[in-house]
């Protein structure tokens, strides 16, 4: 076989390179965000207030399902179980509810301002997780 180095030749051969690339992006898949999240919170996060940092892996993957921000599920996690938000008869939550509330956040800070003020209007937390879930992103 013989092929000549043309200029002809090379532009198609970029061209071809340049839409394969077009056609195949390089991306970062969700379970990437997610398994990026999991690595950020087993054995660095607590998920109680004995300072557990060995979750049950299970609700680690709950916790992080969906997120593209890695870092937000744990955070909103670590600022719901520090004690600052008021559930509506108090600040100690259990941690399953605390799951429900961060599960694949993306921004943090709006998923539990949007808890707090939903909360606030009188929404019962249950109502005001689900909301939040929903609403925040």
């Amino acid at each position: 076989m013989n092929l000549k180095l043309t200029r002809s030749n090379i532009l198609k051969l970029f061209f071809i390179i340049g839409l394969t690339a077009f056609l195949n992006p390089v991306s970062v898949s969700a379970s990437d965000h997610e398994t990026q999240c999991f690595n950020d919170i087993q054995g660095k996060i607590p998920w109680n207030d004995d300072k557990n940092l060995n979750w049950d892996p299970q609700n680690v993957k709950q916790l992080c399902k969906g997120t593209t921000k890695p870092s937000e599920p744990g955070a909103c996690f670590v600022s719901v179980l520090e004690g600052k938000v008021n559930w509506g008869k108090g600040i100690k939550w259990e941690w399953q509810n605390i799951i429900n509330l961060c599960s694949g956040t993306n921004d943090a800070k709006k998923t539990v301002n949007c808890f707090e003020n939903a909360v606030e209007k009188g929404l019962d937390w249950r109502d005001a997780i689900l909301f939040c879930q929903r609403s925040s992103g």
